[in-house]
């Protein structure tokens, strides 16, 4: 369970993320802005100044160490503090351990990791499970296949996302065969191709990757159009002060 809130940040910060949030997303009384959706990751996290604000928290709950033979959960050791009724999305991490692959994970093996993915999901206080993981070409039928579980041992109503990488946003993708709810293409870290892909989704978000997009805050871009949730990253702890900081050097 998260810890305990303490008593909330004074609503001036509250109108301040909100007036940001409007800059950051170009409001206009004529366009609606997408949901905006925080991640919050291994690090101590104090979102709190975010009280009365429509903005959701994606939050690490853990990171899963696959090696050849077995699964190494280590759990969130940072403290998260938020406000009364934020929605919470549990975002999960997949990492191998040099040398495993998830295309050698036997149809056993594969159903194990996804008791084990819904097991962690399953808490009151989450509304959605986000996989995060940066399957290889050779690794994405497996990851299909892991997908397939997952979604079968989550409640119905629970809402399963993964983050994806913008390679993968093309027609025909593997993507297609996955039974997710959310594809949430992150543009940034991209390394040589960011370019030509900034251009790409410029022109709005191809198939099979639309609706999310994930950006960060120190390499800013344009919000692609047709974006309807808006996951951000920052690669410092989220405070008023930082964000404001950040919304300033990010303007277009």
């Amino acid at each position: 369970m998260r810890p305990k809130d303490s008593e909330a940040a004074p609503p001036r910060h509250g109108h301040r993320a909100a007036l940001l949030l409007c800059t950051l997303l170009a409001c206009t009384p004529a366009a609606e802005p997408p949901r905006v959706v925080l991640w919050a990751w291994e690090r101590p996290e104090d979102l709190r100044f975010l009280a009365g604000q429509a903005v959701d928290v994606a939050f690490l709950l853990a990171t899963l160490e696959l090696t050849g033979t077995d699964v190494l959960v280590h759990p969130r050791r940072q403290p998260l503090h938020l406000p009364p009724g934020v929605s919470l999305k549990a975002t999960v991490r997949l990492e191998m351990h040099p040398g495993a692959s998830l295309a050698d994970f036997s149809p056993e093996r594969l159903r194990a990791l996804a008791e084990r993915l819904a097991t962690l999901a399953h808490r009151p206080d989450v509304t959605a499970l986000q996989l995060d993981f940066d399957a290889r070409e050779s690794e994405q039928d497996a990851y299909v296949t892991l997908l397939q579980e997952t979604r079968r041992l989550l409640p119905p109503a629970l809402p399963l996302s993964i983050t994806g990488l913008a390679s993968w946003c093309v027609a025909g993708s593997w993507l297609t065969r996955a039974p997710v709810d959310e594809v949430v293409p992150q543009l940034f870290r991209m390394g040589a191709e960011a370019p030509a892909f900034r251009a790409r989704f410029a022109r709005g978000l191809p198939l099979p990757c639309k609706g999310s997009v994930g950006l960060a805050l120190d390499e800013w871009q344009p919000v692609p159009p047709g974006v309807s949730t808006l996951y951000l990253f920052s690669p410092r702890p989220w405070t008023p002060d930082a964000f404001a900081r950040a919304v300033v050097g990010m303007k277009p």
